[in-house]
């Protein structure tokens, strides 16, 4: 159950993230409410989480799927690329927390 929480943490995370982005800088005011919802949820997300799951292991699954989730929306849905540097990025960062998962379990 914790790791259900941890990936609903990060779906709503990326959802806010995305909100920022269709925001325009805040200037359009709308998407601000699913900023605060999509951080809002996250948070209580990821607090719930924690309780079980160790936090360095939670946190450090939670900033990095977040971040290569994120762009790989930011590819798909705001047509910003997905070049050869941003993939092996990505893989990067979900290769170490591949590793953090495997050192939580040793």
């Amino acid at each position: 159950m914790p790791y259900l929480m941890l990936a609903a943490a990060v779906v709503c995370e990326v959802f806010g993230t995305s909100m920022m982005k269709l925001s325009d800088g805040f200037q359009r005011k709308a998407p601000i409410v699913g900023i605060v919802a999509g951080y809002a949820l996250a948070f209580a997300l990821l607090g719930l989480a924690v309780k079980e799951l160790p936090l360095g292991l939670a946190y450090g699954i939670w900033g990095g799927a977040g971040a290569a989730l994120t762009a790989v929306v930011g590819a798909v849905f705001w047509k910003e690329g997905m070049g050869a540097r941003k993939i092996i990025g990505v893989l990067l960062v979900v290769a170490g927390i591949a590793a953090m998962e495997m050192g939580a379990m040793l």
